[in-house]
């Protein structure tokens, strides 16, 4: 089993902002798991975040993207926001839309 680095509810729309602003391509997502999939030029394997929701986790990143993960927190803490945690307008936004069974993107 791989490692893996959680990523809280209601962070995801920052995760791809800050991924598309860094030069990344997102890419339509193959599986029912997947909820971002990205590439960018000389980076051997494409960025992939899964759907951890089943039990309440998050989403997760796989560990050898930790350059990418650690990129993005510092991003966010320039911003004033806290690194690890959603501000509660986020978290609501996403939570609410997966409470109306809708796939969140």
């Amino acid at each position: 089993m791989k490692n893996r680095i959680t990523v809280r509810h209601g962070m995801l729309r920052d995760l791809k902002a800050y991924l598309m602003q860094s030069g990344w391509i997102l890419e339509q997502l193959v599986g029912q798991y997947e909820v971002l999939r990205a590439r960018r030029k000389g980076y051997p394997r494409p960025l992939i975040i899964y759907d951890r929701t089943s039990g309440g986790c998050g989403y997760s990143i796989d560990e050898r993207d930790m350059k990418v993960y650690q990129g993005w927190q510092r991003s966010r803490r320039r911003r004033g926001l806290d690194a690890n945690w959603p501000s509660s307008e986020e978290e609501f936004e996403e939570r609410s839309a997966m409470w109306r069974g809708e796939r969140v993107e």
